[in-house]
């Protein structure tokens, strides 16, 4: 059976509940608008239905109270509007054009429920413009009714959210850092597995390479998820009791954890799996043998000639046996077992880390910081498994954590407010134009899902569906709203007829392919009928407000076609010169501040880039017709934009060790040659993502490593490690260049 008609046919007990504590919620705010005689009760309905759309008790408290605080936003602002123009509508709507810009600009750049305070502050000024733009005089009753109906909504929303079947925050959660830590650490497995498959054929080795790193793939995208959704959800818990702000610093500290060790890992996978650099290295792009005097367009050799120390036993077997003991001991931690255990068994492995690398004498700077990363990833491991049970259990635990620092796309930002404005100065002149009454229905229609699909990476597709729902629901509006209503004469039987389609829509809305149609078929089901007071039942009327959503919707449709959302393109270039930027930036910064600030800003970056692979990765697979795709399974590590991310991580974190390593009181050599080898991360960087090989690092980490042998700046052990460092950020900056070519 199809995931749709299961949906219907054979509803799990979850879906049932939800459909019915939003009936519950819809059915209370229309009884109390109908009790206090509110001029349009559908406005309260249509509160609560949105506040339902994710019936978590915070999530419900939280978005109501970002919802009165946009809408008395707009109200302020619709009051200055009428106030300077209303003897003149084209001036009003055109201040109304600017803040409605404003508004979606500042919901672009915000996250959360906040963003929907935004939207819903861009809603309210418009619909208080409109409505009294040909009678001023009603302006303060209509903003007053507005402001009561939608609070009325919210209220009651709240309330059934909290005392009918309740799903608290917390839980959620809980159950999403289970899934991030497990996540982490089975690719953490699969990361330290052994490369050694000698007893294989090439083609057999091949595909088992191909397996694996689709593996990783999928596990990482998996923790990724549950880190971004732990990242947008976290804020909710803290409605719910004293203890929601410790989970809230635990999900900073586990996703901060989990970023960094991400980074980490990836330059140990590449140092354990040479082929994924060397493959690459015979051939070119097309699969012809690079010319051996290729050079760039700098003038500069852009041969990728790896080092010979990049080969499998270039590691002791000490070494090599550790790592395997890793992947052994993640995967166990993976399948559930006990905190305790899996915390005696990460001691021991440090441990086991620091033993080895203090009884080799003969260690090789490579090995050297290898072993101190291994350290490294133990100890990002032991801080996850603590906020994990920070998340589940904050009063046992006392933590500080600052919260992510957020990268703001103000081009993506602007781009949507632009759109959003053309949007609603094209209905505005054709309801102008027109002096259609229900023009209006256009206007709101477009400026709410203008804004409402703004912050998504890739709404194109998504708004089509919500025309699919106003298609589905223009026959239940006549059947429901204007046959069966009218026979009945009391809110009782009145509402159980209204009640039937919106608990079917909002059942079906639980499955992920029917939201899209489902959501928009309950609100257009009440836009359509609006109950109130003095409703009528005129089929004509009916279908001319159908037809005024469809413009609506076909304007919001065309303008997301004219100025599309900005693609992996701009994403990439974004992340470059913003990333390149702040590695610039560390120079400056305190010692203290560089792990925290440099570490919040490219967490953020990195969920934001999680959601771009994944969407890319499904459009590739549709496209070659399938998850096991060769295009797909022979990209190297799949991830070209992710892997750019990751080293700009691994690079700052490398900087903060180097800072915090020197302190605040270098000599004005070592100063120097700190500014001018942080200079060429920064620029090497930025050639890796143009495919180009970097060409300043070699030279400037040279220089520095002797200006700090000269100073005695460092210690031998940590010049040691610095040297390994250098060497392996050499190794992944061309490992990426050749991925960007690929």
């Amino acid at each position: 059976m199809s995931p749709a008609l299961a949906a219907f046919l054979r509803p799990s007990s979850f879906a049932l509940k939800f459909a019915f504590k939003g009936v519950l919620a819809m059915s209370l705010a229309l009884y109390a608008a109908f009790y206090f005689d509110l001029d349009r009760p559908y406005w309260a309905l249509i509160s609560a239905a949105f506040l339902q759309i994710r019936p978590m008790s915070g999530m419900v408290v939280e978005k109501g109270i970002c919802q009165i605080a946009g809408t008395v936003a707009g109200v302020g602002v619709a009051v200055v509007i009428m106030g300077l123009f209303a003897q003149a509508p084209e001036l009003a709507l055109g201040s109304v054009t600017l803040w409605i810009g404003l508004c979606i600009y500042g919901a672009s750049l915000t996250h959360n429920n906040l963003s929907y305070g935004c939207v819903m502050g861009a809603v309210a000024c418009m619909i208080i413009v409109v409505l009294t733009s040909s009678a001023p005089g009603n302006f303060f009753s209509v903003a007053l009714a507005r402001l009561s109906e939608l609070s009325l909504g919210a209220l009651c929303a709240v309330l059934v959210s909290a005392l009918v079947w309740p799903i608290r925050v917390r839980d959620h959660l809980g159950q999403l850092a289970d899934t991030a830590v497990n996540a982490t650490f089975r690719y953490m497995a699969l990361a330290f597995s052994d490369p050694s498959q000698d007893d294989l054929s090439a083609e057999q080795r091949h595909a088992e390479e191909n397996r694996e790193r689709q593996a990783m793939l999928e596990q990482m995208m998996t923790g990724l998820g549950a880190l971004n959704n732990l990242e947008i959800d976290a804020h909710s818990a803290r409605y719910e009791g004293p203890q929601g702000k410790g989970r809230i610093r635990g999900v900073h500290l586990l996703t901060r954890r989990s970023m960094r060790l991400y980074a980490t890992l990836k330059a140990l996978h590449q140092l354990r799996h040479p082929e994924f650099f060397l493959r690459h290295h015979a051939t070119g792009v097309d699969g012809e043998s690079e010319h051996p005097n290729a050079i760039d367009d700098d003038g500069q050799d852009d041969q990728f000639a790896p080092p010979a120390v990049q080969q499998p036993e270039r590691f002791s077997q000490p070494t090599q046996d550790l790592m395997q003991r890793l992947g052994s001991a993640f995967q166990s931690m993976a399948d559930n077992q006990g905190i305790g255990q899996a915390r005696a068994t990460l001691k021991e492995l440090r441990g086991e880390c620091l033993r080895i690398s203090r009884g080799q004498r003969n260690l090789s700077a490579l090995e050297a910081r290898l072993l101190y990363s291994l350290r490294e990833v133990l100890g990002h491991a032991l801080v996850m498994l603590q906020a994990r049970e920070v998340i589940n259990h904050p009063g046992r635990h006392q933590l500080r954590q600052p919260s992510l620092s957020w990268h703001r796309d103000h081009g993506r930002a602007a781009t949507n407010a632009l759109r959003a404005m053309l949007i609603f100065g094209t209905t505005s002149i054709f309801w102008l134009a027109t002096a259609w009454d229900n023009g209006a229905v256009a206007m709101l229609l477009g400026t709410l899902f203008s804004g409402i699909f703004a912050s998504r990476d890739d709404p194109a597709p998504i708004i089509p569906m919500v025309l699919k729902g106003l298609l589905f629901a223009v026959p239940s509006v006549l059947l429901f709203g204007n046959v069966l209503l009218s026979q009945a004469q009391h809110f009782v039987p009145f509402i159980l007829i209204f009640s039937v389609p919106l608990f079917i829509g909002l059942m079906g809305s639980v499955v992920p392919v029917l939201a899209g149609i489902c959501l928009p078929f309950v609100v257009f089901n009440i836009l359509l009928v609006m109950p109130d007071n003095g409703m009528t039942f005129d089929v004509a009327y009916t279908l001319n407000r159908s037809l005024a959503a469809g413009i609506g919707l076909i304007v919001t449709i065309l303008g997301f076609r004219l100025i599309p959302v900005p693609g992996a393109g701009w994403d990439k270039r974004q992340l470059i010169q913003t990333t390149a930027s702040d590695i610039r930036e560390l120079a400056e910064r305190p010692a203290q501040q560089v792990d925290s600030w440099f570490g919040g800003r490219m967490g953020d970056r990195l969920l934001r880039l999680a959601r771009h692979e994944q969407s890319r990765q499904q459009e590739q697979q549709s496209r070659q017709g399938g998850a096991d795709s060769p295009a797909i399974a022979d990209e190297p590590q799949g991830m070209p934009l992710m892997s750019l991310g990751l080293t700009g991580m691994d690079i700052g974190r490398g900087i903060g060790f180097v800072r915090r390593e020197l302190g605040e009181n270098m000599s004005r050599p070592v100063q120097r040659a700190l500014q001018s080898l942080i200079l060429a991360l920064a620029e090497d960087f930025e050639r890796c993502s143009q495919g180009k090989r970097p060409r300043r690092l070699q030279k400037a980490g040279r220089r520095f490593s002797q200006t700090i042998a000269e100073q005695d700046a460092m210690s031998r052990h940590k010049q040691a490690l610095l040297a390994g460092w250098l060497e392996r950020v050499q190794l992944t900056l061309e490992s990426d260049a050749l991925r960007q070519n690929a």
